[in-house]
Order: structure tokens, then C-alpha cells, then sequence
């Protein structure tokens, strides 16, 4: 069963943020070869970001945790996440560019994706802290999508405190995955998502105690019950789709207070909204009118 959020539960989303410089083009270009497009444009991304973009367009409270910086670069992504509602806790102060992506979107759909991403060298998630105190708010739910885990594991670590469910995007395996899919509540996989023998989620058996779905883009997902349909649509742009359907899960699990099942049905279906859409957001003006 779900967990009933408070009025003042907030969901926590810890990962990666970007800023995306999205180009949508008829086709890839050739080797050594020029392409110029007028259809461009620039969008904060990261599976983390995106995520708690989402829940908060539906209604949730979100706070992301995420490495930032204090470039020029990473200022701009800050004021962009708080016209979103989103709390912002970065968890740098280094003067670097932060992770930036490069995306070309085809005619069909399809992204390929040049994505600039480094450790950062130092990092402080005191400022989780200091919200907790400030706001007196209740954290009713964690997401980690398995980036910057020099930020991930010092939350991991403290999670037990914050009596909160832990959901894992799992996108693909990544270092001391292990460590949070023994801890989680809910796992929601890709279909390349395999651990190192070559097991798929329902396989792993540090996933045991976790609800688990193992997503496929445009085809049902997988439950270890059976299978949740996806509507089948035309699709313009998949950029953040996954994403999206992570946003939208926690907020039709935790918010809505639908079950597992419930939940993926709704999370498709936001989904499946957007990529009907050019970029991460416009599906937002069709389900929130």
C-alpha cells in the first residue's frame, strides 16, 4: 500500500540536473559535416530535475538535491528550478561549468545526447539539514536516480533518520547500486537495466523486499504481477519521458495515494501525454487546464 502523505510531506529528489541545449533536426548530421536548424531550444534537464519538475507541475511539493555549482551557468538553473516551485539544496560551491548536454532530436523522435558530466571534488548535503529545520516540513519519500553519488550515498546514509521510502530510478547499473536497491521501496527499471551477471530487476535478490516494474519506452511494463499497458501514440519528441513517468509515479503513489499498479497507469499516461509534445513541459498545458 502506498503511503499517505501529510499536508506537509514533500517529496525528495537527488541527482543530476542540466541544462540542455535541445536542436531538433530532420536527421543526424554526416562526419565533418555543418546542419542548421531554427527549431532550437534551451530546458533544464537530469533525470533527478526532471522528475520533481513533473511532480511539482502535478501538485507535489519538491525539494531536489542535486550539484550545482556557482557559475553564471548554474545560477540560471537555480532561478529556472524555482520558477518550477522547486527547493533547491546544491550541494557544491565550485565555480566550474555544471553538467551541460548537447541533444538532437530526429524527425521520428529520437535523441542522441552529448552529455559533459564531472565528480565533483567537494560536497556538503548539510543543507538538507537546515531545510529540515527551517521548514518543518515532512519528507514522505526520497528518488535517487543513481547520479552523483557523492552527494546519493551520504543521503543513503542518513535516509533511516528521515523515516522516508526510498524510490530508485534505475536507469542502467551503475557503481554501489546495490546499496540503494537493498534499501528501497519501490524500484523502477528500464529494460537495459541489468546487473553485472546479466539479472534484470524482478532477478536481483537485493530487490527482494521492493515493488518493483521494469519500463520498456512504448510497450507494457512489466510487473512481477503481470503487465500495465502503455497507450500507443505518435510520439514528436521522447526527450524526459522517463523521467516524466518517475515524476508522476510518486506523485499518483504518494499523493493520489493510488496503489502500485495505479500508479504506473497514471505515470504512462502522463507519459505518454508528453511525448505528443516538443520538449519536457508543454504536455503540462494540456493536463493542467
Amino acid at each position: 500500500m502506498a503511503v499517505k502523505m501529510t499536508e506537509n510531506s514533500v517529496g525528495l529528489f537527488v541527482g543530476l540536473t542540466t541544462l540542455d541545449f535541445v536542436y531538433y533536426a530532420d536527421e543526424y548530421p554526416d562526419r565533418n559535416h555543418k546542419m542548421k536548424t531554427q527549431n532550437y531550444k534551451r530546458y533544464l534537464g537530469g533525470p533527478a530535475a526532471n522528475a520533481a519538475i513533473t511532480y511539482s507541475l502535478l501538485g507535489g511539493k519538491a525539494v531536489l538535491i542535486s550539484c550545482l555549482g556557482k557559475s553564471a551557468e548554474a545560477e540560471l538553473m537555480k532561478k529556472l528550478l524555482k520558477e518550477y516551485n522547486i527547493t533547491v539544496i546544491d550541494c557544491s560551491d565550485e565555480t566550474e561549468l555544471p553538467t551541460m548536454a548537447t541533444i538532437i532530436v530526429d524527425s521520428n523522435g529520437g535523441r542522441t545526447i552529448f552529455s559533459g558530466q564531472r565528480l565533483f571534488a567537494q560536497t556538503d548535503i548539510s543543507g538538507l539539514e537546515s531545510y529540515e529545520a527551517d521548514s518543518g516540513s515532512n519528507i514522505g519519500f526520497c528518488l535517487f536516480d543513481l547520479n552523483q553519488q557523492e552527494i546519493s550515498l551520504d543521503i543513503l546514509k542518513n535516509i533511516n533518520s528521515l523515516s522516508s521510502e526510498i524510490v530508485i530510478d534505475a536507469g542502467n547499473w551503475k557503481p554501489n547500486t546495490e546499496a540503494f536497491i537493498k534499501n528501497a521501496s519501490v524500484v523502477i527499471a528500464s529494460e537495459t537495466f541489468k546487473s553485472p551477471e546479466g539479472r534484470n530487476i524482478f532477478e536481483i535478490p537485493e530487490a527482494a523486499k521492493a515493488q518493483k516494474a521494469i519500463t520498456r519506452g512504448e510497450r507494457d511494463i512489466l510487473t512481477e504481477n503481470g503487465s500495465i499497458p502503455v497507450e500507443n501514440v505518435e510520439a514528436v519528441d521522447t526527450l524526459a519521458a522517463g523521467d516524466i513517468f518517475h515524476g508522476a509515479f510518486c506523485y499518483g503513489y504518494y499523493n493520489k495515494g493510488l496503489d502500485f499498479d495505479g500508479a504506473l497507469k497514471f505515470a504512462a499516461g502522463i507519459a505518454s501525454k508528453s511525448v505528443k509534445h516538443y520538449g519536457p513541459r508543454e504536455w503540462a498545458k494540456d493536463c493542467l487546464r
